[in-house]
């Protein structure tokens, strides 16, 4: 069995006789540069707008309810696109990340997709009501992403497109710790009417 000792301490980094060296890697202020992933899964994002809905609405929300877990936000996929009656206005959505949610209720839960079966089913409690969920006691801080797309409504002959946004955040995740959320609302300023529609992906993973 081989010891390596640290040149700055006494800790040191233990080799089994099968070789099974393990290694944490942080950066020079200790800050680890990659999530431990005790679970990896993907949740499906799809919000239609089913009725006139008021600006500042959380149409979807993921919330980490556990002290010993943190869910890092790995990849965000968005794609938008609309199939009410075309005007010339806007949509506008807005990823925004909240603390102190003690709580989520309505809508119906999103259940992610487990990349490996075997590691079980995601702890992380995630909710999609396009006319707006309820958040107990949540303090929102600044959108970190706004999209935006036109009302025009594609035909049997001509194929709307869309807007298409892809986030990455592998080097160091968006983290969410317990009662802290990462949620899409409509706005912040203008009202979603039926057809507005968000849809795609979020990454994670727990540990």
């Amino acid at each position: 069995m081989a010891i390596i000792k640290s040149g700055n301490s006494t800790d040191q980094w233990t080799i089994d006789p099968t070789n099974a060296g393990r290694v944490t890697l942080y950066d020079a202020n200790g800050n680890l540069l990659y999530p431990l992933a005790t679970r990896r899964s993907v949740a499906n994002i799809l919000v239609r707008q089913s009725a006139a809905t008021v600006a500042g609405a959380v149409v979807w929300a993921m919330r980490n309810p556990y002290s010993n877990i943190i869910v890092s936000i790995m990849r965000i996929y968005l794609q938008l696109s609309f199939d009410g009656i075309g005007a010339a206005t806007l949509m506008r959505y807005e990823l925004i990340k909240g603390t102190g949610c003690t709580a989520m209720s309505g809508g119906a839960i999103v259940i992610p997709l487990i990349k490996r079966t075997s590691i079980g089913q995601s702890n992380t409690d995630i909710h999609v009501l396009d006319t707006g969920l309820t958040l107990t006691g949540v303090t929102f801080g600044s959108a970190f992403h706004t999209v935006t797309w036109g009302r025009n409504t594609p035909s049997a002959s001509i194929q709307a497109a869309s807007s298409q946004h892809k986030l990455n955040y592998f080097t160091y995740p968006i983290e969410l710790a317990m009662n802290e959320v990462l949620a899409i609302r409509n706005g912040p300023t203008n009202n979603s009417v039926i057809g507005d529609t968000i849809l795609g992906s979020v990454d994670f993973v727990e540990g």
